[in-house]
C-alpha cells in the first residue's frame, strides 16, 4: 500500500509540476496557411488563399489544472483570389495582407499539454483592385475589423519552450473600397491554421 500511495504522489506531483510549467510569460513566432472568401456587392465574389508569418506573445496561467490564458499576435503575408469583374474585361482582386489578434483562451491540462479553446477580436489589411490588364487599374486598401474564435492546442517542449498549433475562424464584416470612384462592399471571411514555437521567461 505504501509504494502504490507513493506511485499515485510522484505521478500526481509530476502532473502539477509539468502544468505549472506551462505557466508564465512566452514570446515567438508562427508560419499559417489560411483561405476563406471575399463577397464583393458589386458582386464579384471569389476563393482567397495563401500564407503569413508573424510574432506572437503573450501569459498563461494554471488553476486547478485548468490553462487561462491571453494572447496577442500579428502577421504579414499574402492571402489573395481574384474573378471576373461584372464587367468581364475586368478582373476583381482580394487581398489580405496583415492580421492582428487578441484573444483569450481556456482549457484543461493534462500533464505537459493543454487543448483550449479561443477567441477574441481581429483586424486584417485588405487591399482590392481593378484590373483590365492593359491601360486601367486602381486599388484601395482598408482595415477591417471582427472576431475570430478555435481550437488549439499548446504543450512544453522543454523547460523554456513552447509549442503551439491552432485552428481559428475570422469574420471580418463588410468595409467600403472605393475604386474608379465607385464604392463596393466587401467582405472577407477567413480559416487559418498555424503552428508557433514560443520562448517562455520562467
Amino acid at each position: 500500500m505504501k509504494r502504490i500511495a507513493l506511485l499515485v504522489v510522484l505521478l500526481f506531483g509530476t502532473t502539477l509540476l509539468n502544468a505549472q510549467g506551462l505557466s508564465g510569460p512566452y514570446v515567438g513566432g508562427y508560419l499559417a496557411a489560411a483561405s476563406g472568401e471575399a463577397n464583393w456587392d458589386a458582386p464579384a465574389n471569389h476563393s482567397i488563399s495563401g500564407g503569413l508569418i508573424g510574432v506572437q506573445g503573450g501569459y498563461n496561467w494554471v488553476r486547478q489544472r485548468a490553462l487561462l490564458g491571453v494572447q496577442a499576435d500579428f502577421g504579414v503575408g499574402s492571402v489573395e483570389g481574384s474573378s471576373r469583374c461584372p464587367n468581364p474585361t475586368f478582373e476583381c482582386k482580394t487581398e489580405l495582407f496583415s492580421l492582428f489578434t487578441l484573444r483569450g483562451r481556456v482549457g484543461p491540462v493534462f500533464g505537459n499539454v493543454a487543448p483550449y479553446v479561443t477567441g477574441g477580436i481581429a483586424s486584417a489589411g485588405v487591399r482590392t483592385s481593378v484590373d483590365n490588364h492593359a491601360n486601367s487599374k486602381d486599388d484601395d486598401s482598408a482595415a477591417h475589423a471582427g472576431w475570430i474564435a478555435g481550437l488549439g492546442i499548446t504543450g512544453l517542449a522543454s523547460r523554456r519552450i513552447l509549442w503551439q498549433a491552432e485552428y481559428l475562424h475570422a469574420d471580418f464584416g463588410k468595409e467600403e473600397h472605393v475604386m474608379q470612384g465607385l464604392p463596393t462592399q466587401v467582405k472577407v471571411k477567413l480559416d487559418v491554421f498555424r503552428v508557433g514555437v514560443h520562448y517562455k521567461f520562467f
